[in-house]
């Protein structure tokens, strides 16, 4: 099969009455077709441009997919009707652009692949590997159901769970922009992740800070976030005692997240200090400090103040995390696990969904104390091996829990 075998069978497509009368699906056949011969890959915004005369800048690609959508559609019904005899198979894969041209015979060949006799035979092997799973995973399931039930009892979660009010777990996102010099002179998108860049403010006062950067050059990122592996990994834990205890819960991002809306939520957030945007109001109303330039964690006390300094090398981490459960300002309760780094977030909510050490930390710590901030040690290489320790603790007592929703 050579080019002029795929442009004689493109002409053919082009004149049957399922093309003869559309000029744009012809047009983005032949454009699609051309680009695949030469090599290219094509993109949303060069075919825009090519085939729809959008400018090359023009956010309004969603007209491409669609176009495309229907092309198969289109491409679909032709090899079921005018086509069904044809030796070359146009086909346009999906997740991108580019055109693939498959010989009838190999199209036979699959078919023979997946005849009914061979479905049913590959059905009979996932269902059975399916079936399988399921048993395991129900007696790991078993076995953890106990103790996650009996977490409800546990004074760290029993709020929570008996207030029979809605959770919203808040997982801290990246802040990130779009740098638009950059698409502007080579046509492609580059999302920027800067770690000394945390919210709207510190990108505009960047940005002010240099007299050679253009504020048209930076654009907020209003759909597109970056989850980090802190959050990610620590639902692994949080999620089954929501499950297991019914809790009505849902997962947003914290760059979501406003208190107007969420202020009757039972919240808990997972991740770095940096990502906590307007849930800070919380780590300010704790005494507590992060400077995420030398990763110093700061804490006021009445008398004294202290301080501890994560470091991640090579062949040692130490992320010191903060956990806290805090009144709600409507009878909900707010937890929070807030570290410099992974792992620190990871093992707290490990910890803290584990029955034994739960009930450990409630009988030499927290004691009789209903809301409390604590803060511990994550100690491990490449969060492996890590061990989790607590070096401060502190109670929030009767006045300050009166006083905890004013200033």
């Amino acid at each position: 099969m050579n080019d002029i075998e795929i442009r004689k069978q493109l002409d053919k497509i082009l004149k049957s009455n399922a093309f003869s009368l559309s000029g744009v699906y012809k047009r983005l056949l032949e454009y699609l077709t051309d680009a695949t011969l030469k090599g290219e890959k094509p993109k949303e915004f060069t075919i825009g441009h090519a085939v729809f005369h959008q400018e090359v800048d023009d956010p309004g690609t969603s007209r491409v997919r669609v176009s495309v959508y229907k092309l198969r559609k289109r491409l679909a019904k032709y090899y079921k009707e005018e086509g069904a005899n044809d030796q070359i198979y146009f086909s346009i894969p999906k997740g991108g652009y580019s055109l693939e041209f498959t010989p009838k015979k190999e199209i036979i060949q699959r078919s023979k692949i997946f005849s009914p006799k061979k479905q049913n035979k590959i059905l009979w092997i996932i269902l059975s590997v399916f079936a399988l799973t399921a048993i395991v995973i129900f007696f790991i399931k078993l076995r953890q159901e106990t103790d996650y039930h009996k977490l409800k009892r546990t004074a760290f979660w029993d709020e929570l769970i008996n207030n029979k009010k809605k959770t919203i777990v808040v997982a801290g996102d990246f802040f990130a922009y779009r740098d638009l010099k950059y698409e502007r002179e080579h046509g492609r998108y580059l999302n920027v992740r800067d770690i000394q860049i945390n919210t709207d403010e510190q990108l505009q006062a960047y940005i002010s800070s240099d007299s050679s950067l253009n504020p048209e050059d930076f654009a907020v990122l209003q759909d597109v976030s970056y989850m980090p592996r802190d959050a990610l990994l620590s639902m692994q834990y949080i999620f089954p005692l929501l499950y297991e205890n019914k809790v009505d819960y849902q997962i947003i991002l914290s760059s979501d997240f406003n208190w107007e809306t969420y202020k009757d939520y039972n919240i808990i957030y997972i991740g770095a200090f940096k990502n906590l945007k307007s849930l800070s109001i919380l780590i300010d109303k704790l005494k507590i400090k992060y400077d995420q330039d030398d990763h110093f964690l700061t804490c006021q006390h009445e008398n004294e103040t202290k301080t501890y300094k994560s470091t991640f090398l090579s062949n040692k981490n130490i992320d010191y995390t903060v956990v806290a459960k805090l009144p709600g300002s409507n009878k909900n309760v707010i937890y929070l696990f807030v570290s410099d780094n992974d792992i620190g977030c990871i093992e707290a909510a490990k910890y803290f969904t584990q029955l034994d050490s739960v009930r450990q930390f409630k009988a030499n710590v927290l004691k009789d104390a209903t809301f409390f901030k604590s803060i511990h040690k994550a100690e491990g290489i490449l969060r492996t091996s890590v061990t989790f320790d607590i070096v401060e603790y502190e109670p929030i007592t009767d006045s300050a829990l009166a006083n905890f929703w004013h200033y």
